[in-house]
């Protein structure tokens, strides 16, 4: 692929909210995914799975995936071994409804429109996601295909963590379900195309903690937190929140070497004052430049003095 087509869909992909997955997130929201996982993946879902870079990840497991562009699709295609690859706008139309996932790994679309509605993916939770957001829309429909006993590592935009309304709503449903492990701070610069923060949520069913692991990739911190501190912060799922890096260290003070910084200043600021004055005095003709450093030498005896 040349430079301009490349440079064409990365302006495609900011209309809808959509940007490539660099290798470095690949591989950490694969490994997310393989640590929170019991066995062998048996099968690897992504609903927006674009050209496939997710799922390249996982070998010859056989992986399965949905996207509304069929160019990018074809590059999965060629891409990828044991794959099944459907054409279609995934909340309308998803495919895949009789099947359900041991894995499923998703960097959907943030923030876009979608036009809501009910079917069995949406039924169970206190209300549907708004129709100016999606992003909990493909969060709900990634948690009707996952498996029991799977594992759901989705990437999304930070706002997810912390908006009210619909979201809050169902933020709260997500975390009282128990259906939330982690939650994954990623700073901004890791996307070529945006400079925004980004954050990974791992979903899991018949969880027996109800304790949420807070990391914070910046700063290689972790935090597990109760449900019960999560329900007193307003289901706040901000990293932020919960983990936050030490105040760096202030260097203790030396004052004898700041002392004589402090003199040496004030000696050199007078040899200039006195060059000043001395220069001054030959300009105009003054001849008092003498008296003005006895009165200075008066006041330095005053001061041994005193």
């Amino acid at each position: 692929m040349n430079t301009h087509t490349l440079k064409g869909l990365r302006q495609q992909f900011k209309a809808v909210g959509k940007f490539h997955t660099p290798p470095e997130l690949v591989a950490t929201i694969a490994a997310l995914a393989k640590q929170n996982l019991h066995g062998e993946a048996r099968n690897v879902y992504d609903p927006t799975c674009g050209a496939g870079d997710l799922l390249a990840a996982w070998g010859d497991t056989p992986k399965y995936g949905q996207d509304i562009d069929q160019e990018a699709l074809d590059d999965a295609e060629a891409a990828l071994t044991n794959f099944t690859g459907v054409h279609g706008d995934t909340l309308a139309n998803p495919a895949f409804m009789d099947k359900r996932f041991h894995v499923i790994v998703a960097n959907p679309p943030f923030s876009i429109k979608w036009e809501p509605t009910v079917d069995e993916r949406f039924m169970f939770v206190p209300t549907i996601p708004t129709k100016s957001k999606a992003d909990y829309a493909f969060i709900l429909h990634i948690l009707h295909l996952l498996d029991d006993d799977g594992v759901a590592v989705v990437m999304g935009f930070p706002g997810i963590l912390y908006r009210g309304g619909r979201e809050g709503k169902i933020r709260a449903w997500l975390v009282e379900e128990n259906l939330i492990s982690h939650v994954v701070r990623i700073p901004g610069g890791k996307f070529e195309d945006t400079s925004i923060e980004t954050c990974i949520l791992v979903f899991k069913k018949c969880r027996t903690s109800t304790s949420v692991q807070f990391i914070d990739m910046e700063h290689d911190l972790s935090e597990v937190v109760d449900r019960k501190q999560i329900q007193a912060e307003g289901y706040n799922l901000s990293v932020h929140t919960y983990v936050q890096p030490a105040e760096p260290e202030e260097e203790p003070v030396d004052e004898v070497a700041l002392q004589e910084q402090a003199r040496s200043q004030m000696l050199q600021h007078l040899r200039s004052d006195l060059e000043v004055d001395a220069m001054i005095c030959r300009i105009a003709g003054f001849t008092d430049h003498g008296e003005y450093l006895d009165r200075i030498v008066r006041l330095v005896e005053e001061r041994r003095t005193a």
